[in-house]
């Protein structure tokens, strides 16, 4: 199976099933996360989905804060145990995920130490990480860049990109919106400054159809706009994929509208879809 073709839209789909045998267990995770505002339950769906659909081999986390995200693809990667190996590395500054979550995780029942030992959890400057020996092995890998700046976006498209271009790879990235499928009234200004490059302004940047509050956003135009590869929207996924022929309404009657939604807010890409060469920032020594 090309699984470089695999599309959220597809994921979403295929994983439907699975999706609502793991119902109960993705909310109590959520639950127990307890960051909603990080990422909705609908999106913890989505990327399980993803997830279990392309099977990689590692799955990176860029990012971690509660541990959201880590929680999904450590799930997923514990579901697809029987069928393929995966592990989880989440590399960031914050202990937030070991200090306050997984005691609760661990006091409501919901981890064991075999579900823990395919996650490995780095308090780690993510410049700074030798990925290099960390991907080397790797046939097939999912990046999952939730940390911003441009010293971070400058990492991935100058040293995690430039390592997974002659490998299967996908890179998901979250906090970028698709302008197409929010309504309109979010274009004004509405009196407020241009966005400067506060992440927690309530300004907002507008490129082409993407909108976010994040510098990644300009960082990952600019290399796609370079390179002429293509950044596809989980959101136009669904809309031009699930919401053509009844399998939004099949999707929304059989999970309900926590694990089912045509939004995601989340972007992603593959060099595999594209042909190269493929041109890459410099990186500095930091």
């Amino acid at each position: 199976m090309d699984r470089s073709r695999i599309t959220p839209a597809i994921a979403y789909w295929n994983q439907r099933s699975a999706l609502l045998d793991s119902k109960q267990r993705l909310e109590a995770l959520f639950s127990a996360v307890d960051s909603p505002t990080e990422l909705a339950l609908f999106q913890w769906a989505q990327l399980y989905a993803y997830a279990r659909e392309y099977r990689p081999d590692l799955i990176l986390e860029l990012g971690r804060e509660m541990g959201n995200s880590t929680c999904v693809f450590t799930e997923a990667a514990n579901s697809l145990k029987e069928v393929h190996e995966s592990r989880v590395v989440s590399v960031c500054w914050s202990d937030k995920f070991s200090t306050l979550t997984v005691p609760r995780l661990k006091r409501r029942g919901l981890v064991t130490v075999e579900w823990m030992s395919r996650l490995e959890c780095r308090r780690e400057n993510i410049l700074e990480v030798d990925y290099e020996s960390l991907l080397s092995p790797c046939r097939r890998v999912m990046v999952f860049w939730d940390a911003h700046g441009f010293e971070i976006a400058q990492c991935v498209l100058g040293k995690i990109l430039p390592l997974l271009q002659g490998k299967e790879h996908c890179l998901l990235m979250h906090d970028l919106s698709d302008q197409r499928y929010m309504s309109d009234e979010l274009l004004s200004y509405d009196g407020k400054p241009i966005w400067a490059g506060d992440s927690h302004s309530e300004s907002r940047l507008v490129l082409g159809h993407v909108t976010s509050a994040v510098a990644q956003a300009i960082s990952i135009v600019d290399f796609c706009t370079r390179n002429r590869v293509a950044l596809e929207s989980a959101d136009h996924t669904f809309h031009q994929e699930l919401a053509t022929d009844g399998k939004a309404d099949k999707m929304r009657k059989m999970l309900g509208d926590d694990l089912f939604s045509l939004q995601g807010h989340w972007f992603f890409l593959s060099l595999n879809m594209h042909e190269g060469p493929f041109t890459f920032p410099g990186t500095t020594a930091s």
